[in-house]
């Protein structure tokens, strides 16, 4: 399950609908995909006490999704 802001929902539809697929495919075949690819790539860097590695797994996603509205 997954809850949103307004604002975030807005954000996600207006790309599904520029893409053509609805909110639901937007998250399942683009979002979820990239957050794993750059998750994966954060769980390879070691972690130092002078960074939060799982705040940078939730922000990263985030900056995607605006760079693909701008795109």
């Amino acid at each position: 399950m997954l809850s949103l802001r307004e604002e975030n929902f807005q954000l996600l539809e207006l790309e599904a609908q520029h893409r053509g697929i609805t909110v639901q495919e937007l998250i399942r075949a683009v979002i979820i995909p990239d957050w794993v690819k750059r998750s994966s790539i954060v769980r390879a860097v070691p972690a130092s006490p002078y960074t939060s590695a799982s705040r940078e797994q939730f922000v990263q996603p985030l900056g995607g999704v605006r760079r693909l509205r701008n795109g």
